[in-house]
């Protein structure tokens, strides 16, 4: 076995927030020793969606597995822990309580502390990880492990949800006998979406909210407005475009970068505006959560980075989407604080919801700040 002095904070995080059972063992160091993950994306394309209640059973069924792996994988064992994170909110009741109480099975057991994540705080803070520099829908300026100043959330749905409902709109994971049966909606969507010819007419989706100087989102009007237009363009060619068999993939490829487009070049917006609102402070642009894993949106955003002179600071693909390493950072970095280390695990709960930091979305509303969009195009950034 591996041996660490005890100052190192050595922590096993566990995530079961929705659908992907992760874990992993990580230092305050910034060293992953041993990480796995379980995902339930081929059950969700499948299902048409996340079920909570599917979902559940499979962290059930999956979580000791998973746990047992990452810890074999770090070659160590619980006598080398400091402490085990658990995702505690936001997420679904059923999939957070899989790992609250696993998570409470494994500190009773080996006598180690627990200590609650919340889920948005560890993709927020995922960055420091791997950039030593270095931010769900939402905007925010991370000030400290525990202080969060909120600039703008989504008042609906998330990007993510956005483009997984077009591509069940589609029946992307029909296409081309099942290649994307394994794929999230909005992955299928950015590999087509790279085929698509510039100059396609007629393929516009708006973007939504432009008049509202603030920095919160809105991705449902673009999923009505693709649902609209797929409706449209079956009408005019007589040709059920969610039917795999009959799909023309050049027609196809533009709907899904128009799509992806309109998604961007909102987050984009919204974005500028939050920048130049914290112009007076020290900031360092963050992407992270599941939408920092399309390349193409990466893109965007470090094009607006770059017009502001900063630098952008984005995990590795794998590290934006769900698992257990941000929580095991996040665990480890609250751990070498001493932040949040509980040593009685009944005192631990779960919680649906939950906000992040201080909301001070009305500050950026009443400073009206106009922002020229820039240009963004269908293709993907260089």
């Amino acid at each position: 076995l591996k041996n660490f002095p005890r100052h190192i904070s050595t922590v096993l995080g566990i995530e079961t927030s929705c659908d992907d059972t992760g874990a992993a063992v990580v230092t305050n160091s910034r060293t992953i020793l041993g990480e796995a993950l379980k995902s339930q994306t081929r059950m969700t394309v499948r299902f048409g969606g996340v079920l909570p209640t599917i979902a559940s059973q499979l962290h059930a069924e999956n979580i000791h597995h998973v746990v047992d792996a990452a810890l074999h994988n770090s070659g160590l064992s619980w006598n080398n822990l400091s402490a085990v994170a658990v995702t505690v909110k936001p997420g679904m009741a059923f999939s957070l309580k899989v790992g609250v109480q696993f998570a409470k099975e494994l500190t009773t057991t080996h006598g180690l502390p627990i200590i609650p994540i919340h889920h948005m705080e560890a993709h927020a803070l995922t960055a420091m990880l791997t950039d030593e520099g270095g931010g769900h829908s939402l905007l925010a300026l991370a000030r400290g492990l525990e202080d969060f100043l909120l600039l703008g959330t989504s008042r609906d749905i998330s990007p993510g949800e956005c483009l997984d409902k077009v591509a069940r709109r589609l029946r992307l994971s029909w296409l081309n006998n099942g290649q994307f049966a394994e794929c999230a909606g909005g992955q299928a969507i950015e590999i087509l979406a790279r085929n698509c010819p510039e100059g396609i007419p007629g393929i516009q989706l708006p973007t939504p909210r432009s008049r509202d100087r603030d920095c919160d989102f809105s991705f449902s009007g673009i999923h009505v407005a693709a649902d609209r237009l797929i409706s449209q363009l079956e009408q005019s060619k007589g040709t059920d475009l969610s039917t795999p068999q009959k799909l023309d993939l050049t027609q196809l490829s533009a709907i899904c970068a128009s799509v992806q487009t309109a998604v961007t070049r909102h987050l984009c917006r919204r974005l500028q505006r939050a920048v130049e609102f914290c112009a007076r402070e020290r900031l360092l642009p963050v992407v992270s959560g599941g939408v920092g894993s399309n390349l193409f949106i990466r893109g965007a955003l470090a094009r607006i980075a770059n017009h502001y002179g900063m630098r952008l600071v984005a995990p590795p693909p794998r590290l934006c989407t769900d698992n257990g390493v941000m929580i095991a950072w996040n665990g480890a970095l609250l751990h070498d604080a001493g932040l949040r280390i509980i040593n009685d695990s009944t005192h631990v709960d779960f919680s649906p919801t939950a906000v992040l930091g201080e909301d001070i979305r009305d500050l950026v509303r009443k400073a009206n700040i106009k922002v020229k969009p820039l240009k963004l195009t269908s293709r993907a950034p260089p």
